[in-house]
């Protein structure tokens, strides 16, 4: 079985998250944008490290639930080979939104890095951190393309 392009297990992966209740108390966006880029920040060391059974270990229920751990380690071992190794990134954007489009409601925040590649190259990685029941901040999608 071929393993199914990222762009797709972002759509696939974000569908089935879990539905979450509406916060009654208005949301720090600050403090969840931080949060998020801070469980961001960890699993892609994973990633940069080659831990991507590890990734998925530590990715949000629904990523889990949308794609086996021996599927994604294929498929993000197949995005990501041709721009090994990754460097340094650049966060170059940051939203925190509770809709995302073929999503359930729930607390999201969309991430984007310009990231240095081999070959003097650059890409642009999405990341897309939810907050995961009481798991807290949990990657729920993940992108990479070239720039």
């Amino acid at each position: 079985m071929r393993p199914r392009p990222l762009s797709l297990l972002l759509v696939a992966m974000l569908a089935l998250l879990p539905r979450s209740a509406q916060a009654q108390a208005p949301v720090d966006t600050l403090a969840s944008i931080q949060a998020a880029t801070d469980a961001a920040v960890r699993w892609l060391a994973l990633l940069d490290d080659g831990r991507n059974a590890e990734s998925w270990d530590s990715a949000a229920t629904g990523f889990q639930a949308a794609v086996t751990q021996p599927n994604w380690v294929q498929s993000v071992l197949n995005a990501r080979l041709a721009f090994e190794p990754f460097g340094e990134r650049q966060r170059i954007a940051a939203r925190y939104t509770t809709q995302i489009p073929n999503a359930p409601a729930g607390e999201y925040v969309l991430l984007q890095y310009r990231t240095r590649v081999s070959g003097e190259r650059t890409v642009i990685e999405t990341v897309v951190p939810m907050r995961d029941g009481g798991r807290g901040w949990r990657v729920g999608g993940y992108f990479v393309r070239p720039e």
